[in-house]
Formats: structure tokens, C-alpha cells, sequence
């Protein structure tokens, strides 16, 4: 007992000495640390709820602001040469709201996507500043995907998710989400979390860092075979084929391979590889709808968020679901309908502009550390964040509306990140970036002594 109140004390001390120096330590770093803990927490609480989504991004904007103020020129953003993209984003979205057919419901739409997602990109970007950080950030994802996964477990079980209370849609998984949507999330969340399995081998030899990866991994899985999410399957089939393509110096087939391997596999997890369930998808007739809409408006679109209005203005309607439908369940066709031929070219300059220049940065140091016969982290935890947000892209084939806010914002946050880790990685050595992360370990071994 006396051991451990001496322990408790030498704990206490050790967290007054931290405050201490926190308080002493210049404004910059103080905002940073604000803006990072709160980004880092919004990443870890993702499913919890709209309220979670919501509030968290503009807790962030403020602290993103004040760290700006006071280190604007060590930023991230003022060292992207790259940043003309992001115009091209806003000039894409000023087109799907000024020439829309409905000005006002238009601005809605777009702006409560800006507000919860277009912000993202801008705070995760100045979150990583070293591989610590990227760390961190990886940790984030796997607590995500590992509770989340979890809750679909116990979902399974009890027939409630544990932290909603929400029962099973139409007999798929939904987790915290209440609807199988959940398939998209925790796909295009598990990437990044791939990067455990590097993290875990600097520790364990590779049967046992196998073994904790898949125990910590397993839940998430189980609820994207659970939530039957065919086009959460393809994210994760188009990340295995990209991380070959990224990483590899072979054949490009070995990619597409591994891929489609991934694809069958899941699909039939899911119970889904069915082909006439996929010919008989009401999907078809939402292209259908969407492709008659952008024929209408082919220049500037009808606007975000008018594809109902849109499609019954001309007469239409689905041939599945007698419903209301906001999009046409397919992200290039949303953009298309809405933006039309010239803000879907500016939009898609921003997304396959990042895509290509992450490609370019990231892949010769992968291989570099190849030819010099390293296995440093950074680049590999880099590497899964690129793959994230191309991933969603491929996800977006059969996926939701451009400004659908969750699916934006995980998407956003994954590419902020890249950007982070590229630009300040690309001053480092791989050497350096080894250095760095053995000092920050000592450091910290120290710091928790008592």
C-alpha cells in the first residue's frame, strides 16, 4: 500500500511538472496541442452521433485559427505548394450553388458539407508534424474501428447496439450509425488502421504481431461483413490493390489480383456476391435518373442537392423504391447532375490532383527505403492515409452524394493528413525520421518516471 500511494505521488508530481511546462511553453505550441487533442479525440469519437460530427470540427476551426495567428509561417497550408487544388474545390461547389435551380436549398445542402467536412482537410493537415503525431493520429483510427466494431458485435448478440440502442436494418449490422450506412464508415476508417500491423512489428516478432493485429482488427471486420456494404467491400479490395501499387515494384496485374481476391471475399462474408441481387440493384435506375438530369443541365448542373426535384421535374421516377431520394448513389454522377461538365472538371482536378500528387511523394520513398533495406514507419503510415482517401473514390462509385457530411469528413481527414505527413516529412531523412522517433520514446520513458 505504501508502494503504491509513493507511485500515486510520484505520478501527481510528475503531471503538476507537465502543466507546468505546458503553461510555460510558447503560444504556438499550446494552440497546437489544443488543436491536435481535439482532432484526435473527434477521430476516436466519430460514431457516436451527429452531435460528436457536428460540434467537433468547429471546436477545431477555432483552435486552428489560434494556432495560425501565432505560427503561420512554420504551417503546413503556407508551405503547400499544392494549395491552388482546394480552389478548384470551392470553385466547383460556388458552381453547384449559383446556378442551381434552387439557390437557397443549394447553399444548405453545400454548406453544411463545407461546415462539418471541407474544414477538415485544413486542421488534420497541421496535426502532423512528426512521426509521433502520425502515430497517434494511426492509434485513433484503430480505437475507432476497434470500439465501433465492437458495438457491432454486441449489436449482433443482443440485438442493440450497445451505445445507441439501436436495433438491426432490415437484418444488417448498423453499429452507432442506426442504418447499415455503417459498411462505408468503418471501410474507409479500417485503412489507416492497417498501419498496426508496422507499428506492432518494431515490437513482436510476426506471428504474434499477427495475432494482436487481427484480434484488434477482427471486430471492425465482422461488422463490415455484418453490415453488407458492397461498396465498403470495394474500398477495402481498392486499398489492398493500391498499397501493391504504392509499395510494389512488380507486375501491375499482382495488384489488380490481390484486389479482386479481396473484392470475392468479402462480398462473400457478406452474403452479397450474389450476381442477379446485383443486376436487380435499384441503383441502375438512380444512374439512369442521375445521367438524365446532367443531359438537361450539362454545362453547370442543376444544382447540389436538387436530384429528387431534378429527375420529377423531367417526369421521372425509380423503378425500385417509390421513395424520396436525395442522390443518385454514385459520387461522379452527383457531381455530374450538380455541378455539370465544368464544375465536375473542377472537382475532379481537386480530387485526382491530390491523388497524383500524394502518388509522387510517397511512392520513391517507399522504395527507397526498399533499396537501402529499412522498415521505418512514416512513410508506410503516410501511405495508408493516401490509400484512404483514394479508396473513397472507389467507394464513391456506388456510394453516397459529394456532400453526404460523414462520408466527407472521414474522407477530408484522411487526405489532411497526407498532406501534413508528406510536406514535413519530405524534409526529414528516413534516418532522421528514426532518430526522431527513438529521441521522442526516451523522451517520454523519462518524462513517466518517478
Amino acid at each position: 500500500m505504501h508502494n503504491l500511494l509513493e507511485y500515486g505521488k510520484a505520478r501527481l508530481d510528475v503531471l503538476r511538472e507537465q502543466v507546468g511546462a505546458f503553461r510555460q511553453s510558447p503560444p504556438a505550441e499550446r494552440w497546437f496541442s489544443r488543436l491536435f487533442w481535439s482532432f484526435w479525440i473527434s477521430l476516436v469519437t466519430f460514431p457516436m452521433g451527429y452531435a460528436i460530427r457536428d460540434i467537433m470540427p468547429l471546436v477545431c476551426l477555432v483552435f486552428l485559427a489560434l494556432y495560425y495567428r501565432h505560427n503561420w509561417q512554420n504551417s503546413v497550408l503556407r508551405r503547400l505548394a499544392a494549395w491552388p487544388l482546394f480552389v478548384c474545390f470551392g470553385l466547383m461547389v460556388l458552381i453547384g450553388v449559383v446556378f442551381s435551380n434552387n439557390v437557397s436549398s443549394s447553399l444548405l445542402h453545400a454548406g453544411s458539407g463545407l461546415n462539418k467536412g471541407f474544414i477538415l482537410p485544413f486542421i488534420a493537415m497541421e496535426c502532423v508534424r512528426n512521426e509521433k503525431d502520425l502515430l497517434r493520429l494511426v492509434w485513433a483510427s484503430v480505437l475507432a474501428v476497434f470500439w465501433q466494431g465492437l458495438d457491432g458485435v454486441y449489436q449482433a448478440l443482443t440485438g442493440n447496439d450497445f451505445l445507441m440502442g439501436y436495433p438491426p436494418s432490415s437484418g444488417r449490422l448498423t453499429g452507432s450509425f442506426d442504418d447499415y450506412e455503417v459498411g462505408n464508415y468503418i471501410a474507409l476508417a479500417l485503412i489507416p488502421a492497417f498501419s498496426l500491423w508496422y507499428i506492432l512489428r518494431q515490437w513482436f516478432s510476426r506471428l504474434p504481431a499477427l495475432l494482436l493485429c487481427t484480434a484488434t482488427l477482427w471486430p471492425a471486420f465482422f461488422l463490415l461483413a455484418g453490415a453488407g456494404s458492397r461498396s465498403g467491400a470495394l474500398a477495402i479490395a481498392a486499398a489492398l490493390g493500391l498499397w501493391c501499387l504504392l509499395a510494389s515494384t512488380g507486375k501491375r496485374l499482382k495488384s489488380l489480383l490481390y484486389a479482386i481476391a479481396a473484392l470475392f471475399l468479402i462480398l462473400l462474408a457478406q452474403g452479397r456476391a450474389n450476381m442477379d441481387e446485383v443486376l436487380d440493384d435499384g441503383r441502375w435506375s438512380l444512374w439512369k435518373m442521375g445521367w438524365r438530369v446532367f443531359l438537361e443541365h450539362p454545362w453547370f448542373g442543376a444544382g447540389a442537392g436538387q436530384y429528387n426535384a431534378a429527375f420529377r421535374n423531367l417526369g421521372l421516377a425509380p423503378e425500385k423504391d417509390l421513395i424520396t431520394i436525395s442522390h443518385p448513389h454514385n459520387l461522379y454522377l452527383d457531381m455530374l447532375y450538380a455541378h455539370g461538365l465544368v464544375g465536375f472538371t473542377f472537382g475532379m482536378i481537386f480530387l485526382l490532383g491530390f491523388s497524383w500528387w500524394g502518388y509522387q511523394r510517397i511512392r520513391p520513398q517507399l522504395l527507397a527505403e526498399r533499396s537501402y533495406g529499412r522498415t521505418g514507419i512514416y512513410w508506410r503510415m503516410t501511405a495508408w492515409f493516401w490509400i484512404g482517401f483514394v479508396a473513397w473514390l472507389f467507394n464513391g462509385i456506388f456510394g453516397h452524394d459529394f456532400y453526404r457530411v460523414w462520408w466527407l469528413a472521414l474522407a477530408m481527414s484522411h487526405l489532411g493528413i497526407m498532406i501534413g505527413a508528406v510536406v514535413n516529412g519530405l524534409d526529414v531523412s528516413p534516418a532522421d525520421l528514426a532518430e526522431q522517433a527513438r529521441r521522442d520514446e526516451a523522451r517520454d520513458g523519462q518524462t513517466a518516471r518517478p
